[in-house]
């Protein structure tokens, strides 16, 4: 089997909003456009609470919480000599649950591969 092909029902190492409609269209016999669409309904709807709230916990997961980062100096990376300012900004954070840090632990994760050159 190749890298990016899946086994049935299995979603692919490297996910897209695609592949997991098309694990939820086969799991619940659903058109992959309605699973699609509840996808994007659920991002949506996450996103909507994050800009309103700050904060969005979804139990058994984990929780997504809007952080403001202070600004900083930096380097650039092609010229390290040069100092750049980083202005402050808003960033996500995420904090997985205890039961997803459990499940993550018992888990048979697969190595990580070095791209071949």
């Amino acid at each position: 089997m190749k890298q990016n092909e899946a086994k049935e029902g299995a979603i692919p190492t490297t996910s897209t909003r695609r592949d997991i409609s098309t694990v939820i269209s086969k799991t619940y016999g659903i058109p992959q456009s309605v699973a699609y669409q509840i996808i994007d309904t659920t991002f949506e709807a996450l996103l909507a609470n994050l800009i309103e709230n700050g904060h969005v916990e979804l139990r058994g997961f984990g929780v997504f919480e809007v952080v403001q980062r202070k600004g900083r100096k930096g380097r650039n990376p092609k010229k390290p000599s040069d100092e750049v300012w980083i202005p402050e900004r808003k960033s996500i954070r995420f904090k997985a649950s205890r039961l997803l840090r459990s499940d993550l632990a018992d888990a048979k994760l697969p190595e990580k591969r070095l791209p071949e050159a």
